[in-house]
This record gives C-alpha cells, sequence and structure tokens, in this order.
C-alpha cells in the first residue's frame, strides 16, 4: 500500500494517524528494503541464489573528465571530496570507438559525462567522434550527455553541442548539491562482513559498463572509486560479453556507498565512514598511479 493511499484512509479511520506517524519517522518501508537488501548479498544467500544483479551489456557511461564546477555533497566521482583535472584524451575515445566497430558492438546508449563533461575542452570533438561511430555503423545508438547545466560558462558550452546529441540538464540553480551517501562504506558496516560484493548493485543495470581514463569498470562509479584506492584494476581492452567483472565488483563495492541499500537514498549532509576518511588524506598525501586506457 503507497503512503499517499494510507494518507487518505487516515481521514477516515483517525486511530491510524499515530501508525503513519511511526512510518514518517522511521521510515518503515525504506528499512524492509534495505533489510531485504542486507539478507540478500550474504555469501550463504548468493552462493545459493546467484548474483543479485547482471551488467547491461548494450549500455555504457563514459567519464571524459573528473572535473567539475559543483561542490556536491556525498559526489560518488569524488569530484568535492578529491578534486582533478583528469580526463581522458581523444585518443581515448578513438580507441573506444575502434574497439566497439572490431568488436561489432552496436551500443543501444553511451552516456557521456563526469565530472562536467563541458568543461573538457575537446568535448565537442568527442562528441563527434560518437556521432561518427553511430553514422557508420550503429545507426540506433543513443548519445547522450549529461550536464548540470549550472552557470553562464556551461550555458555557452551547451550551444555548441552538435545536431544528434541527446542532452539531460540536470539544470542546477546553486552549486552545493545534495546525493546520498557515497562515502559510506559498506566494510566499515557490521552488517556487511559477510556480504558477497561481487553481487554489485542496481547501477549495473541501469546505467551499465563505466569507461574512464584508466579504463573499463562495471560501472562508471568504480573508476571513480580506483582513481582513489589506486586498485589499478580497469580493463584496458573493451569485454566480452561472457566477461560479467564480478572480480572488480568485490574490490570495489566494499567501498561505494551505493551497495548499502541497493539503491540511492538521499540525505542532506555529508557522510564518510573510517574507509574513506583515511582513503582521502592518503590520497591527499600522494595521488595513486593507475595504467591508462
Amino acid at each position: 500500500m503507497g503512503l499517499g493511499i494510507f494518507s487518505k484512509l487516515v481521514k477516515f479511520f483517525p486511530f491510524l494517524y499515530r501508525v503513519q506517524l511511526y512510518l514518517d519517522k522511521n521510515n518503515f518501508f525504506l528499512f524492509l528494503v534495505r533489510m531485504n537488501f542486507i539478507i540478500r548479498v550474504q555469501k550463504p544467500i548468493t552462493k545459493l541464489l546467484g548474483p543479485m544483479f547482471e551488467r547491461d551489456c548494450d549500455l555504457i557511461e563514459i567519464d571524459i573528465t573528473y572535473d567539475c564546477n559543483l561542490n556536491c555533497k556525498n559526489c560518488n566521482r569524488s569530484c568535492r571530496q578529491a578534486s582533478t583535472k583528469e580526463q581522458m584524451s581523444l585518443d581515448q575515445i578513438e580507441r573506444f570507438v575502434k574497439e566497439s566497430i572490431q568488436d561489432r558492438v552496436t551500443w543501444k546508449r553511451i552516456r557521456v559525462l563526469g565530472g562536467e563533461p563541458t568543461l573538457h575542452s575537446d568535448f565537442v570533438k568527442i562528441l563527434n567522434l560518437l556521432l561518427d561511430y553511430r553514422k557508420n555503423f550503429s545507426p540506433n545508438t543513443v548519445i547522450e550527455l549529461a550536464t548540470n547545466g549550472f552557470g553562464k560558462h556551461i550555458e555557452e558550452a551547451l550551444k555548441l553541442i552538435p545536431e544528434g546529441i541527446k542532452v539531460d540538464n540536470t539544470r542546477k540553480t546553486t552549486a552545493n548539491q545534495i546525493f546520498y551517501p557515497f562515502n559510506l562504506a559498506p566494510r566499515d558496516s557490521k552488517y556487511f562482513k559477510n556480504a558477497d560484493y561481487s553481487n554489485g548493485c542496481n547501477t549495473i543495470k541501469t546505467a551499465g559498463m563505466g569507461l574512464g581514463p584508466y579504463g573499463y569498470y562495471p560501472c562508471a562509479v568504480g573508476g571513480g572509486i580506483d582513481r582513489i584506492f589506486g586498485y589499478n584494476i580497469g580493463r584496458k581492452k573493451l569485454p566480452s560479453r561472457d566477461d560479467d567483472m564480478r572480480d572488480q565488483l568485490e574490490k570495489l563495492c566494499r567501498n561505494c556507498g551505493h551497495f548499502r541499500s541497493g539503491k540511492a537514498v538521499y540525505v542532506d549532509k555529508e557522510l564518510k565512514s573510517e574507509t574513506w576518511l583515511k582513503s582521502y588524506a592518503d590520497y591527499k598525501k600522494e595521488k595513486p598511479k593507475l595504467d591508462t586506457y
């Protein structure tokens, strides 16, 4: 029963008001969702039922830059927590296109993002390379650019986008945004001490694989995690469909706040668990050296 219907019933059955207050205060339905997920990802249950999520091999997100003009709390690319100008090169995008053609991959959607992708000095050239791929090889591919749309510079850059690109503009009106608690590592929680992190989360299904400066990951968020922790595990060649990338999920998801509930839960403050506090401190002392794609 949805909370909207429940609220209407309260008008006719006043005694339900106290029940509604309890649900609002304790977010009871969210609690049930989380408990179901926590139980489902435990190693014995995963061994019995198999992994909970499978990556969508027809979708890919490309983080062309980690540079950003916003200051969002809980950024899942660590643009606020560990800012950098790191970005992909045109050669890397050309390599991705060549690999896609050689392996006969006709992407359903290629999503270009970051960071803020329009801050990449060659973002228009990158989009044109992807448009050429669609024109010459995969006519049904949707090419999408995700932008925050914040500020005059970004507004002007958006005017340069070539025809044929789908633009996902969230039109931010402030540089400070609120997101889910990405920096609460499940490895720091007693509830996930026996979790099988190779389950992944819903992101690998809805967003697909990720590509960034250091290679391919089960999701683009994974690339952002690797740049902080320095695992250096990005695939340097386009993974085949039978590569479930579970080895990467096992390493990356133990640090990712997405995994804690299996879905995004928004909070109004920045939260960091012990693992992330240490990792950001280490990053600021010395950035990890990763092999590029």
